[in-house]
């Protein structure tokens, strides 16, 4: 087996002890309908093995969503063995192959593509291990339960920071840039579907013309490409990112081109700390918050909790998106300094 592929091997496992201060919660009373239910402190009913397979964490969400994963883990005394996928899905195979071959109770399963993520899902059915999906539900095989947002929520609020934009500035077309992230990823496909169809509805779809490139979800990629596009042409009045690192490097672009003021940094999708804090300088409109503690935390949780018997667990444990302004901003501080900071 390559272990060079798995980035945690059996790490994680808190042994229950006299002196630990939690005491052990029944599975059944965790109420999974009840807002921050991953957080009820909760123990395994034994030490359970779960294989956790990440997208990529190289992405700020992902390490984040990783972080969450390891805490609620450790702190229900339950051992992880963790992978990489790093967009790749035929990493992303072999790496679930490693884990099944490790004897996990259950795969905890994050896919990097919509279809071709299946091959991951039936290796784990045929060997009979359980599948929970969180953060993103891919195609394919049998499952258990998602734990996640419903992604086009978070194209579609962001489509209707754009119509509110286009009633404010009563211009008759707005020119706007798109940064997309890697290209064929679910989510970047998924949140463009919700900001398309958002503007459909709302009849301006014509009214808008846009500038997409991919720039893989990095601040620097993105970066680079918003000045390319800028230096080209400074006519432009809003910029929208599928991901916050995205909308970091596109501010990085529009202040280096002295477009600061001009074209609005209008909305991205994640929540980072550092983002949060430019809303609050006034330098970016808005964010819609993923809560990575909701995905991650309540991943592992579920996960446990099935295998400790919980078996009503529904198909979707869906964790809402929070539109993030000016007027909600030191709520949402207070979650993304506690998941996002060391």
């Amino acid at each position: 087996m390559n272990m060079k592929k798995l980035i945690s091997v059996a790490i994680l496992f808190l042994a229950a002890s006299s002196t630990q201060s939690m005491a052990e919660t029944p599975a059944a009373s965790v109420d999974i309908t009840k807002d921050g239910w991953w957080l009820t402190p909760y123990k395994a009913t034994k030490e359970w093995t779960i294989g956790v397979s990440y997208t990529d964490v190289s992405i700020s969400y992902i390490a984040a969503l990783q972080k969450a994963v390891q805490t609620k883990a450790k702190e229900m005394g339950v051992k992880v063995i963790e992978a990489d996928a790093k967009n790749d899905t035929n990493i992303e195979l072999s790496n679930v192959e490693d884990l099944l071959q490790h004897k996990i109770d259950l795969l905890l399963f994050e896919g990097a593509s919509l279809k071709a993520s299946g091959a991951s899902i039936e290796a784990a059915n045929k060997a009979n291990v359980p599948v929970v999906h969180f953060n993103i539900l891919a195609e394919g095989g049998q499952y258990v339960t998602f734990v996640g947002s419903n992604q086009i929520d978070s194209g579609i609020i962001m489509g209707k920071q754009i119509v509110k934009l286009y009633k404010e500035l009563g211009k008759p077309t707005l020119n706007g840039i798109y940064m997309r992230g890697i290209a064929g990823y679910i989510t970047d496909e998924v949140r463009n579907q919700g900001v398309k169809d958002t503007l459909k509805e709302a009849g301006i779809a014509d009214k808008i013309n846009w500038t997409e490139q991919h720039a893989d979800f990095s601040r620097a990629k993105a970066q680079s490409v918003a000045e390319s596009i800028l230096n080209k042409s400074p006519d432009y009045d809003f910029v929208i990112a599928n991901g916050d690192d995205m909308i970091l490097g596109a501010l990085g672009a529009v202040k280096s081109t002295g477009l600061l003021g001009k074209v609005r940094l209008l909305c991205s999708v994640d929540g980072l700390p550092e983002v949060l804090d430019e809303i609050k300088a006034g330098n970016i409109v808005s964010t819609v918050f993923q809560n990575p503690e909701g995905q991650g935390a309540g991943g592992i949780m579920a996960a446990t909790m099935y295998l400790d018997g919980r078996k009503d667990l529904p198909k979707q444990i869906l964790i809402p998106f929070v539109l993030t302004d000016n007027s909600n901003l030191n709520d949402i501080l207070s979650i993304a300094n506690r998941v996002y900071k060391q």
